[in-house]
């Protein structure tokens, strides 16, 4: 009698210490990026594709919340191809649900797509004024080696582009003149606004920026550097990286205007440049004319351009991978004559200076990348 009493206590015991045990929780499902496709891209078709695991159960279904418009059902698909994006900043977050009702994870990318850049492979050309109708500034002649390959935009930066980095920044918009905003390019940015939107973009890419706070151009290392192929980050193009391009590169084009010898094929300039809806003169939407041998366009016309150096007289010596530095200057050349210009000032060797701390409604800029 004794030993039943013992062993009716033991099972006893053994239940309450069952009824005590907590029940298995669920556990969450969890979700990992495939690649990143992150940073800054262009305007192709962007890839994302991530894979989950659910230690208990089985995924359900994807939830995705493009540009933060709000979480829609995506059923079992872990790729999702963004092909209809513009310009600008961007986001895309995923969360999993398994067959119990719990959440993952959420995932996420961000990235800046920019227009397309074209490779320019290195080589040697003769700048300046090859056709004899230039101006004084555009002589002697000088045979230029440039021994890098790079990167420069297909077109000028354009407002899209721009107002992205202000929203970022919370910075001031520039003016468009009632012309329209969007795809034309954008003006009345001073060099020292082009080269916050180069550091901007080099941030956003996780790559070393191109500009001190001076505008002194920086290596990898975050040195003075005194060569362009050093410079990791986005910048301007140097004058001779521009003028290699706007003639089309080792090609050695004999095209006056950036393209053509004809100015109406490829450029937006006082005889065409007319607003449909003023009749005054104004910019015009990147990419309508026909691009030079690169398939570069707007080189010649629609808005002057920045480069990356202060003016400075030619000499006839031949140079290597050129760059002038800053040494306190407030003067930058800018180049490819614009919508309010003549003729003769679309020129590809045509060259000016203006003060770097104002913006003007004739200039703008693009961006340039020597390639690594």
């Amino acid at each position: 009698m004794k030993r039943l009493l013992i062993l009716l206590l033991i099972v006893l015991f053994a239940v309450m210490l069952a009824g005590c045990k907590k029940p298995r929780e669920n556990q969450p499902p969890v979700l990992q990026k495939i690649g990143e496709s992150e940073g800054v891209i262009d305007c192709s078709a962007n890839v994302l594709e991530w894979i989950a695991s659910d230690p208990d159960g089985t995924i359900a279904k994807y939830y995705v919340n493009v540009d933060e418009a709000g979480w829609n059902d995506y059923g079992l698909e872990t790729e999702y191809v963004w092909n209809d994006y513009g310009t600008g900043v961007h986001s895309f977050e995923v969360k999993a649900e398994d067959n119990e009702g719990t959440f993952s994870n959420i995932i996420s990318w961000n990235f800046v797509a920019i227009e397309e850049m074209i490779l320019v492979e290195s080589g040697k050309f003769t700048m300046g004024d090859s056709w004899g109708d230039g101006y004084e500034n555009e002589l002697p002649l000088h045979e230029v080696t440039i021994d890098y390959d790079y990167f420069i935009g297909k077109y000028e930066v354009t407002f899209d582009e721009f107002d992205a980095f202000c929203d970022d920044l919370g910075r001031t918009k520039p003016k468009d003149f009632s012309w329209g905003r969007e795809r034309r390019p954008v003006i009345s940015v001073s060099w020292y606004d082009a080269i916050a939107y180069c550091n901007w973009l080099s941030d956003k890419a996780g790559l070393a920026r191109a500009y001190d706070d001076n505008g002194n151009l920086l290596d990898l290392s975050g040195g003075m550097a005194d060569d362009p192929s050093e410079v990791n980050g986005f910048r301007l193009p140097t004058e001779a990286e521009w003028e290699y391009a706007a003639r089309g590169g080792d090609s050695e084009s004999l095209f006056k205007y950036s393209g053509s010898n004809d100015p109406d094929e490829v450029a937006w300039y006082r005889e065409n440049a007319h607003n449909d809806t003023t009749d005054s003169l104004s910019t015009w939407p990147v990419g309508e004319k026909e691009p030079n041998g690169l398939g570069i366009h707007d080189m010649s016309g629609n808005v002057l351009e920045w480069c990356t150096e202060p003016f400075q007289e030619y000499t006839a010596d031949s140079t290597t991978n050129p760059y002038v530095p800053i040494d306190g200057s407030k003067d930058f050349v800018i180049r490819g004559g614009s919508y309010f210009n003549i003729a003769r000032l679309l020129r590809v060797p045509y060259r000016e200076e203006v003060n770097g701390e104002i913006g003007i409604y004739v200039v703008g800029f693009r961006v340039v990348r020597t390639e690594k």
